[in-house]
């Protein structure tokens, strides 16, 4: 990858000469762990050996007492790995620039508390399979929906509740699920002795323990059999439950919850743990016992709002565009309400927002426009020509650059063009038209924004309008 150290330390204003390193994470390590006494803040520009290089700081004697700041900013795949990489200097100087900047002023906090209490929705057979697997760190209990090919094992070794699923609602350690349980057969006096299986001549009885009444002809067979349990009473009347949760897995073919942006804590295998994702999401339900923080990714201004009048809707945009359900109407009191419990920090709703009401604080927009400046300032200082930002997630977009970059290097694509900044954000709907012309003002001769697939439909249709 070309590096032209002279002008990187012209464009961004260095008093000494810069020094290429072209192995710092090997045999040029020692530089690193000087740098690291020195006190002053450190840029790092490689994200691969980003494990590597905070190992190696933990480990530096002194380091901790200096206080250097660390920073890493990806300029391989981004500029390097590129047919134009002779020309991308300009772009390697402002992505520089950019990573000197100190970190946001930190954002309120929204805190969720889990102790752990799973609840697996789904065929019997495959809920205790998953039940098995996160059992020693997590409280299970499973609401069985039929029995699953295998049906219940002989022991019990989870709580077992069954019925009409109701309703689920709530977040990360606070989930609440409701159903009715009207079936003959209760499942917290069955000891699974299959006697009620033998006896019934419909064979309406599963190995989930409960009765099938499409198939049921009342013959009452069953009762008799059980009647040392006593988990079989026909004459019971159906009985409204609710229970709370912290966490919620579903295995069911339809989820409960059927949003783009579900709760934090809801997680959805359809197909079971065939699912691809199905080992990633049970290491993840591990990981979720105790406190945990997010950013409080919004601010209202209700002076602002144009939601309503005189209990009168007028402006309806943020409760229409938002997928994780978080933004109702309290048209009574001419305001929207966001629940932050909810809020998946998207963005989607400060983009639509027309009055300014909604704004996006992770980062504030003066944050986020302060970047795009010392980017487009240093790409134009350092020679730079027709710039253009490109906006995209941490996650998806980012993955989708960094394949390209790779591509280039094999010689099978172009890669990011010289004159091209990949910008990453939280979410790409979080910015809107304010920033867009902003950028144009700070000297971008155009900004793209990279969408994925894995953007809201609502939000997209919002993008194009």
């Amino acid at each position: 990858m070309p590096l032209e150290p002279k002008t990187l330390g012209t464009a961004l204003a260095e008093a000494r000469p810069l020094t290429l390193h072209s192995s710092l994470c090997r045999r040029e390590a020692p530089a690193f762990q000087r740098a690291l006494g020195s006190g002053d803040d450190i840029v790092v520009a490689c994200t691969q050996e980003k494990r590597l290089f905070t190992e190696l700081a933990s480990q530096t004697p002194g380091a901790a007492e200096a206080g250097s700041v660390i920073r890493f900013v990806n300029i391989r795949e981004t500029g390097g790995w590129s047919r134009d990489a002779m020309q991308a200097m300009p772009k390697i100087a402002a992505l520089l620039a950019a990573a000197h900047l100190p970190e946001p002023e930190p954002v309120s906090t929204v805190t969720y508390a889990s102790q752990g209490r799973l609840l697996i929705v789904g065929p019997l057979d495959e809920a205790e399979r998953a039940a098995a697997l996160v059992g020693d760190t997590l409280d299970i209990t499973v609401f069985s929906r039929g029995p699953g090919v295998a049906g219940g094992a002989q022991e019990r070794r989870y709580p077992v509740i069954a019925g009409r699923a109701a309703a689920l609602t709530g977040w990360l350690g606070a989930f609440t699920f409701g159903w009715t349980r009207d079936n003959a057969i209760d499942l917290d006096l069955c000891t699974r002795c299959n006697a009620c299986l033998v006896a019934c001549p419909e064979q309406a009885i599963g190995l989930d323990y409960q009765i099938d009444n499409d198939k049921c002809t009342s013959h009452r067979d069953c009762e008799r059999a059980c009647g040392v349990a006593g988990a079989i009473n026909f004459a019971r009347p159906p009985e409204t439950l609710d229970a709370a949760f912290d966490l919620v897995l579903d295995l069911g073919a339809s989820p409960l919850i059927d949003w783009h942006a579900p709760p934090q804590g809801y997680f959805h295998l359809a197909g079971g743990l065939a699912n691809a994702e199905g080992l990633k999401t049970l290491l993840r339900l591990r990981e979720l016992v105790g406190e945990f923080e997010k950013p409080k990714f919004f601010d209202y201004r209700q002076k602002l709002c144009a939601h309503s009048r005189n209990e009168v809707v007028g402006c309806n945009a943020c409760v229409e565009v938002c997928s994780a359900h978080a933004i109702s109407s309290d048209k009574a009191r001419q305001r929207v309400v966001v629940n932050p419990n909810l809020c998946v920090g998207c963005g989607a709703c400060t983009t639509v927002c027309p009055t300014g009401a909604l704004g996006y604080t992770y980062p504030r927009a003066p944050d986020q426009g302060r970047k795009w400046r010392t980017l487009l300032s240093t790409y134009a200082k350092a020679g730079g020509r027709d710039a253009t930002l490109l906006l995209h997630s941490e996650e998806e977009g980012a993955a989708l650059i960094g394949e390209l970059g790779r591509a280039a290097q094999l010689g099978r694509a172009q890669g990011v063009p010289a004159n091209v900044m990949p910008v990453a954000l939280m979410h790409v709907a979080s910015i809107g038209i304010d920033l867009w012309l902003g950028a144009i003002a700070f000297g971008a001769s155009q900004v793209a924004v990279l969408t994925t697939g894995d953007e809201a439909p609502a939000y997209v249709s919002a993008l194009h309008q």
